[in-house]
């Protein structure tokens, strides 16, 4: 009876193991791409997103790395801005403050944002995956200047944008607080 209770006992533990070892399939999920960019006076986010290195910085940190910087966060109430995205190449004055300030970078980076060219939902784009081919198509390749910028940005919009180094990408904004100590949150995709 022993024996019996005893190898019972090695074939449960046995199977617990190998259960509890092994990888569920749909932990397949990929990372998200979460940017969560800081208005001029916020001093707990960076407000500058490198789109190839996946980074946020601050602006003393973006300084340094002006080439590799490629999209912006702003709060100017003035003209209808509130918490705006832009292009280090915008030609923005007067935000932010110091020597460090994107009005005084030598490498100002021209990333352009348009809305999508065919309509896209929220479900449709939670289903895309980086390195979708699809993505590109989003973007309105007759854009060749202006909309350097998003302005006003709300939960659940949806945009189109295309890196001075030629990335393309989706982003969608998850949460927004306005001010110039606001920030504005969003997941992005790229292709």
């Amino acid at each position: 009876m022993k024996t019996k209770t005893i190898h019972l006992f090695l074939w449960l533990l046995t199977a617990g193991l190998i259960f509890t070892s092994c990888k569920k399939d749909d932990d397949n999920t990929p990372e998200k791409n979460i940017a969560k960019l800081g208005a001029q006076a916020n001093t707990t986010a960076g407000g500058f997103l490198s789109v190839s290195q996946k980074a946020v910085f601050t602006m003393a940190e973006a300084f340094g790395k002006q080439a590799q910087v490629d999209i912006l966060c702003f709060f100017e109430e003035a003209g209808g801005n509130n918490i705006a995205i832009a292009a280090p190449g915008t030609g923005i004055t007067g935000i932010f403050t110091g020597d460090q300030a994107p009005e005084n970078w030598t490498t100002k980076n021209q990333t352009y944002f348009t809305d999508p060219a065919t309509e896209i939902t929220v479900a449709e784009f939670d289903q895309l995956k980086d390195g979708d081919a699809v993505i590109q198509g989003y973007y309105d390749e007759t854009v060749t200047s202006g909309n350097r910028k998003k302005k006003d940005m709300k939960t659940g919009d949806i945009y189109a944008f295309k890196t001075a180094a030629g990335t393309y990408g989706l982003f969608k904004v998850i949460a927004v607080e306005q001010g110039a100590a606001g920030f504005v949150e969003f997941e992005y995709k790229l292709k």
